[in-house]
């Protein structure tokens, strides 16, 4: 009967059911447990490089724009409204500037009105945790080796419990048998070349028949572009074919938020990067360079039409004390979901909140 409620549990909707007979089953403790063991490697490693965990800044005047079309959750404040925090990146940017040991990180809860559309990718949740560090005087290409080394660091300690996650992904129906040896560094390629690709890929009339019924789009191939973000399904195809997690940098100016940098000899090109897991699970990390020069964030902000009244502390801390940074935020659960090669990402949490589902 339990295992009949944890079949059922992949609709995130069967939460409201029979929340307690899902996440007492043996195999959701597992997952439950799995995460645990994943965020103490990752603060076994991140201590080890000299970093600096702090506690999370929940609400303040403003968060970061987002992207993808994420709306902001407000509050009343006394008198004022504030926004719950999309992500830590302004706050990281500070201390990392502020501490004399340059390196810092969060496991920062974020809260973000996803479209409703992003509730059936199995990869989007409103309520999520994410593993937000920054590093003072780095640029993008130091921080993705940070990332590649802590990602192997998190594969390499699970290893040790391997017998454990087969049982997961025998019973969630995985094909794999065994975890990745993750060989750095990882397979590097730009958006251009990414968007090369699928483009390639786009005249296989079998993968634009896969696309359209798995993730319900209309012209698949129109949705490629080399100016905006590359399309949720094609992301998901891209992880597909590839048979170890890979970076994709050098997004265009259009695709992400005025804090990315833009490389000062390649206008309208970012300094920032993705990294993603293979066999479809798509984007684990996203990170940059951050653009530090309050001029250069005033002008961006103008340019993507963001008001910078609610950023005046941001603003004027860099005006004052801006440094070079850089840095990354990890999904918790989509790094748990990779890890345990989970169906949707919901069921890397005990209470999902998933767009446009209301559950416990």
């Amino acid at each position: 009967m339990m295992a009949r409620g944890l079949e059922r549990a992949i609709q995130p909707e069967e939460f409201s059911r029979d929340i307690y007979g899902i996440v007492s089953h043996p195999i959701m403790q597992e997952v439950y447990r799995f995460r645990h063991i994943i965020a103490r490697a990752i603060r076994e490693f991140l201590d080890g490089e000299g970093f600096v965990e702090f506690d999370p800044i929940m609400i303040g005047p403003v968060t970061d724009p987002g992207t993808r079309g994420a709306q902001e959750f407000r509050i009343p404040y006394y008198g004022r409204e504030y926004r719950i925090m999309r992500s830590g990146i302004l706050y990281k940017q500070l201390l990392a500037t502020a501490m004399e040991e340059g390196k810092v990180y969060f496991f920062y809860p974020n809260l973000r009105h996803e479209p409703i559309d992003a509730g059936r990718t199995g990869r989007h949740l409103a309520e999520f945790v994410q593993v937000d560090l920054e590093v003072r005087g780095a640029d993008h290409l130091e921080v993705m080796g940070i990332a590649e080394r802590l990602l192997k660091h998190v594969i390499d300690e699970v290893r040790g419990y391997e017998d454990r996650l087969k049982r997961i992904w025998e019973f969630f129906g995985s094909e794999r048998r065994e975890l990745p040896d993750i060989r750095l560094p990882l397979k590097r390629m730009t958006h251009r070349e990414a968007v090369e690709l699928l483009m390639d890929h786009s005249r296989r009339d079998e993968v634009l028949r896969e696309l359209e019924r798995r993730f319900n789009v209309r012209r698949p191939r129109e949705r490629l572009s080399f100016t905006a973000e590359i399309p949720w399904e094609w992301e998901w195809y891209l992880s597909k074919i590839q048979d170890q997690p890979f970076f994709i940098q050098d997004y265009p100016k259009g695709a992400r938020g005025f804090y990315d940098r833009e490389y000062p000899d390649r206008p309208g090109t970012l300094m920032d990067f993705d990294l993603l897991a293979p066999e479809g699970h798509g984007e684990l990390s996203s990170g940059a360079a951050r653009e530090y020069e309050a001029s250069r964030v005033f002008a961006r902000m103008m340019e993507s039409g963001e008001d910078p009244g609610p950023y005046e502390w941001y603003l004027k801390f860099l005006r004052d004390h801006g440094k070079p940074t850089a840095g990354f935020g990890i999904g918790m659960e989509r790094l748990v979901k990779y890890v345990c090669d989970l169906p949707s990402v919901h069921l890397a949490r005990p209470a999902p909140k998933v767009p446009g589902v209301h559950t416990p």
